[in-house]
């Protein structure tokens, strides 16, 4: 087992530090009170010797969360009198900044605070840091005093907390597994609306057929784009085989490194998923190695792509830039003529909610540290909330009122009340893994998407490996008292890892990952 903060070697570091200053100088949960309308926090500034008027967030929102954070780091301000210098490293997924925050994070010298998504991600950060968790404020006492503990909804916390413990406080859900598509062109040839897999694939060849490319899976983001296609596809088809809970088990089996891949159906399942990956990127449009998911949008509103299968990012994206609203498909929105973008649930998995939460963690022991606290106690309030999740994503109070500025984000939200607690699965492509982890997958789908099917084996055999090394990363977490999603007596979605011990929730340290010997 390897140590968890030797994730990076030092010669590898001083290059990513040097790039990162290039870069800057260029650049329990219990039950929510449904009945009671959050309070809008008050929060005094902290007193140190020596004035701070300033603060660094480090982030990867450079479209939709730029636009977010210009609406609402003013008002931050104008309140607080701090400044908030946002440090951007843009990429999609976070392809480029995640690695910029670990370097600085394993050299010791991180921001006031800085953006990552809730769970095994954020555990990356605490493996990677000099003191391990030591390195981080606990914010589930400042979750619990401003009534985020009681107030949010359950899955969304649960889906951030390690045994108990909140290192990074959330800030907006999305909504993964999504697909949009564009109706005009779908009208335009007769074609129906993609509700389930057969229809996705129907339109696929007769889009192809008229002379249309139905799929925009971007490769700029070193293959991002393609885990979420493939996390799915796999998703839909598993769906098809166990049911929605028994799917979403499954899922989060993988998030873990758990899933038993010498079971002969397992095994099926992803080659079919595989199966279908290559047939779907076989019809991506010409040029998709050098273009982001933004510029895909932008095809897709003009009406060169069809279909785009990511988070609902897209849709702030639209609005922003496009001047697009997308809506869901659903009534009275799915009857409309007039509607060019709709999104919906990927096709198969209408049942499952894929969660992606975005979230802030602050280092501690710093001068800044105080300040960087202030920030995500007025970000996660529910005046910061209003002003934040207007322009980005669905907030997580579980009593917010409709300030979104699109319908999309509307349904996003109800949909999230009302998934049951063990339809829940985090998503693989945004926050679900290690980072390190992430990072091989990612680069193994771009590839297997450019060699075609003579890499099937050699992808199969690394999926195994990825599988154990996520193991593995959980395991070392595991000894610093994180070992799982969730909190005692409530996991997140009704998964426990079989190192955790029922009833105690101990930390079983003799447990061994399995490694499967594939194809």
């Amino acid at each position: 087992m390897r140590d968890p903060r030797s994730s990076i070697s030092t010669t590898t570091l001083a290059i990513i530090i040097i790039v990162i200053v290039v870069v800057a100088v260029a650049g329990g949960v219990g039950y929510y009170v449904a009945t009671r309308k959050p309070k809008t926090v008050t929060i005094t500034a902290p007193t140190t010797t020596t004035p701070i008027t300033a603060i660094t967030f480090y982030t990867w929102w450079s479209t939709t969360g730029k636009v977010a954070m210009d609406n609402m780091f003013p008002v931050f301000e104008s309140l607080y009198h701090i400044t908030v210098q946002p440090e951007i490293v843009p990429g999609g997924g976070g392809i480029n900044a995640k690695f910029a925050i670990l370097a600085l994070v394993e050299a010791g010298k991180p921001p006031a605070a800085f953006q990552t998504h809730m769970g095994p991600e954020m555990a990356s950060y605490v493996a990677a840091a000099p003191n391990g968790i030591k390195s981080f404020v606990n914010l589930t006492p400042i979750a619990i005093k401003e009534g985020v503990w009681t107030g949010a909804i359950e899955e969304v916390l649960l889906a951030g907390t390690l045994n108990n413990t909140m290192l990074s406080m959330p800030v907006n859900v999305h909504k993964m597994a999504v697909l949009y598509f564009n109706a005009k062109l779908l009208r335009e040839y007769n074609l129906p609306p993609p509700v389930n897999f057969s229809d996705l694939v129907y339109d696929t060849v007769q889009l192809y057929k008229h002379g249309v490319y139905p799929w925009l899976v971007s490769g700029a983001e070193g293959g991002w784009a393609q885990l979420n296609l493939w996390e799915d596809i796999f998703l839909s088809l598993a769906v098809q085989q166990f049911g929605p809970a028994g799917a979403a088990r499954v899922y989060n089996e993988m998030v873990y490194g758990t899933i038993d891949l010498s079971n002969a159906t397992i095994l099926k399942l992803i080659n079919e998923t595989n199966y279908w990956f290559l047939n779907f990127t076989s019809y991506d449009y010409p040029g998709w190695q050098s273009l982001s998911w933004s510029q895909g949008v932008t095809l897709m509103a003009e009406g060169k792509v069809a279909f785009m299968a990511l988070g609902d990012f897209v849709t702030n994206y639209a609005y922003d830039f496009d001047n697009i609203t997308t809506y869901p498909y659903i009534p009275p929105y799915s009857n409309w003529t007039n509607v060019t973008i709709y999104a919906t649930s990927f096709p198969g998995t209408q049942d499952i909610y894929s969660i992606n939460v975005d979230s802030v963690a602050v280092p501690a022991g710093f001068p800044t540290t105080q300040y960087g606290l202030l920030l995500v106690e007025f970000w996660a309030s529910y005046q910061g909330q209003s002003i934040w999740t207007k322009w980005k994503a669905t907030t997580f109070w579980a009593n917010a009122t409709d300030f979104f500025n699109t319908p999309e984000q509307w349904w996003n939200y109800q949909t999230l009340k009302s998934t049951p607690p063990d339809q829940f699965v985090y998503t693989l492509s945004d926050g679900g893994l290690f980072d390190d982890v992430w990072q091989k997958w990612i680069s193994y789908l771009l590839t297997y998407q450019e060699t075609g099917p003579s890499y099937t084996n050699i992808y199969l055999s690394d999926l195994a490996s990825l599988m154990y090394e996520e193991c593995q990363d959980w395991l070392a977490v595991g000894k610093m008292g994180l070992g799982y999603l969730g909190i005692s007596g409530q996991p997140f979605a009704g998964y426990l890892p079989p190192w955790v011990i029922v009833p105690g929730y101990y930390f079983n340290s003799s447990y061994t990952c399995p490694m499967y010997s594939l194809p």
